[in-house]
């Protein structure tokens, strides 16, 4: 089973995801995610954090399967695994769920396919209090393990929706919508109010044609060395930094 949820086929049709690493699997603890099972391997012993959160798992009444750390190695994707892995059913949030209220401000990602990128975008929205993320039609499974793990735990705080452009255009027709692009205007320049849409797409491409076409700004991150980019998760947390310092 574990090896089948390792892929965004398997994990969709099982409707569950994995989350690995003692501070990933304390933040799906805290936000009331269903736990299926959990596996775990002496590793999480040898640490206070790694004790308290066995004791967290009895608590609410969750045994571990143990595993050597060889078997726990085989199904985690770090090189150094900590020793925790759950599977837990995937939060579902539908795109109609979230109100677009007067001061709403979302992320909408586009075509990112780096796990770590879209996890650290996750995590950067979390950290300013964004309403959710959207991750488009195109982008890489947001519950991919890598991803999880890259947002720190923060996956599990903040909404994160997958859903098509087709759907998301209609239901944001009233938000602002900022791009990310290095032709637009110095993001520090801002003043915007909400609601709005951040939407970080693809490094190589940008974003979509359809979202050019109903964007209201381009924002822009000016840099004065010789780099010829950024990393999409570096702009679009610079960005966002921009767009929430008011």
């Amino acid at each position: 089973m574990l090896a089948r949820l390792g892929s965004a086929r398997g994990r969709v049709r099982a409707g569950h995801v994995l989350v690995e690493g003692a501070r990933a699997a304390a933040e799906a603890l805290a936000s009331g995610l269903v736990v299926r099972f959990v596996v775990c391997s002496r590793a999480l012993t040898r640490s206070p954090a790694g004790e308290a959160l066995l004791a967290e798992l009895e608590g609410r009444g969750l045994t571990p399967d143990w595993v050597g750390e060889r078997e726990m190695a085989a199904v985690s994707a770090t090189a150094s695994p900590q020793g925790i892995l759950l599977v837990c059913e995937e939060p579902s949030v539908a795109p109609e769920a979230l109100h677009l209220a007067p001061d709403a401000r979302f992320l909408a990602l586009d075509g990112i396919q780096d796990p770590g990128n879209l996890g650290t975008l996750v995590r950067t929205a979390c950290a300013f209090d964004l309403n959710a993320v959207i991750a488009l039609d195109g982008t890489v499974d947001p519950w991919n393990a890598r991803a999880v793990r890259a947002s720190a735990g923060s996956v599990f705080r903040i909404p994160v929706v997958r859903a098509p452009w087709t759907e998301v255009g209609a239901w944001a027709a009233d938000a602002r919508v900022i791009v990310a692009d290095a032709a637009g205007r110095d993001a520090a320049t801002f003043s915007v109010t909400p609601p709005w849409m951040l939407v970080v797409g693809n490094e190589g491409a940008g974003v979509r044609a359809e979202i050019r076409e109903v964007a209201n700004a381009w924002a822009a991150v000016p840099m004065a060395g010789s780099a010829d980019s950024l990393n999409a998760a570096v702009a679009g947390a610079i960005v966002l930094y921009a767009l929430t310092r008011a």
